[in-house]
């Protein structure tokens, strides 16, 4: 007996239901299993199921120790994943975080290339709350740079700068009075992004600051562009965010030299024992992408 042939077939157990169907997943048989399961249980001192002839259910101390055993054993199969892959096919899950934003209107269209390259990497994209910390469950974490967050747990790269503007649908501006000063846009529909309500003031270069109305706010960036293009308003967003409208005309610049500071989006992503191979692969190949015209 040892720890990770039992702890595996614990794990196992829960996630099919029935020592009948973790057996044949394990190749082995329900009696070993349960040999497995009553040695796990002596060396813990505690019982982590409750097993009859029609059911298993866990006890508290079964869900902690599963939560938590679940995760290991998949950090040590990625482990060993990530260091065969070094002399190897690069394999293995692929865990992102990114705000909607970043997600949908960024990294999805840059995906289906990743992928097709690494055909044997998975990838998960897990939305994230803009300002959020950095969660130990993802293998890249992408947001703005954490000015507050100081983990010597996380490594973290800068992946690319976005610099916000003023975009239009030429149908929004045909009858409209030409935008030639940045106070005439306060004058315009502004479309709004986030939840603080239909006025936001915000800070451009040279300490101009706006304080812009709108009729139609919303947190979903997919909506907000497409609103722009429909000639509903005038947006305000960094031009990788729209780049593919501005390639087709259905957007153009309002005020191209009214832009906001800098900014920055970052990777970050936990401190291992092991190489990082996917994670790696993943954030050269962003930003190789990301930074190309």
């Amino acid at each position: 007996m040892d720890w990770i042939t039992c702890t595996t077939s614990f794990v196992t157990v829960v996630d099919q239901g029935s020592l009948a169907l973790a057996a044949t997943k394990l190749n082995t048989s329900s009696s070993a299993l349960s040999k497995r399961l009553s040695w796990l249980e002596k060396q813990l001192g505690v019982q982590l199921l409750k097993r009859t002839t029609r059911s298993l259910t866990m006890t508290e101390a079964g869900k902690l120790f599963y939560q938590r055993s679940a995760r290991l054993l998949e950090d040590w199969h990625q482990m060993l994943a990530e260091t065969t892959s070094t002399y190897g096919e690069v394999s293995g899950i692929l865990r992102i975080g990114a705000p909607l934003a970043t997600g949908s209107r960024l990294l999805v269209h840059y995906l289906a290339e990743f992928i097709e390259t690494y055909p044997n990497i998975q990838v998960e994209l897990h939305t994230i709350t803009p300002g959020q910390l950095p969660d130990l469950n993802l293998d890249v974490f992408i947001s703005r740079e954490l000015t507050d967050f100081n983990s010597s747990s996380y490594i973290a790269t800068r992946l690319f700068n976005f610099q916000p503007s003023f975009y239009a649908s030429p149908g929004y501006l045909e009858d409209k009075s030409q935008i030639e000063t940045p106070e005439q846009l306060t004058q315009h529909n502004c479309l709004l992004f986030g939840t603080h309500g239909h006025e936001q003031e915000h800070v451009f270069e040279n300490n101009i600051r706006l304080r812009l109305r709108g009729n139609f706010t919303t947190q979903n960036p997919e909506a907000l562009v497409a609103a722009a293009v429909a000639g509903m308003g005038i947006i305000l967003t960094g031009e990788k965010m729209v780049r593919r409208e501005l390639s087709k005309g259905l957007l153009v610049p309002v005020l191209p030299e009214l832009k906001q500071p800098v900014s920055s989006a970052y990777a970050y992503y936990p401190k291992l024992d092991y190489n990082h191979v996917k994670t790696k692969l993943f954030i050269d190949f962003i930003k190789e992408k990301s930074n190309s015209v």
